[in-house]
């Protein structure tokens, strides 16, 4: 993804979750761009465009922005990402 894109993204998630900094806002997009392509690939559907990535980002972030817990909890690979606490590293 772009870094412009991954940006406005990062801003979009962070407009319904106040308690995210840029730099765990912009972790987070690259996350689930992460988790989307490579489940996407794995599934045998080859690579995302960029543009389908970021509409599957965007309902990620209308599901669950302000409530990212429960994303790392329904996300077994997120939740590995991050870490037994849900933070950041």
């Amino acid at each position: 993804m772009s870094p412009d894109l991954i940006e406005r993204l990062a801003v979009r998630l962070m407009d319904g979750n106040a308690q995210l900094s840029a730099h765990k806002a912009r972790t987070w997009i690259e996350l689930m761009a992460s988790d989307i392509e490579s489940s996407y690939a794995k599934a045998g559907y080859g690579m995302m465009d960029e543009e389908q990535v970021s509409q599957m980002i965007m309902r990620w972030i209308d599901a669950y922005g302000n409530r990212l817990d429960e994303f790392v909890a329904s996300n077994p690979r997120i939740r590995e990402l991050l870490g037994k606490d849900g933070m950041l590293h």
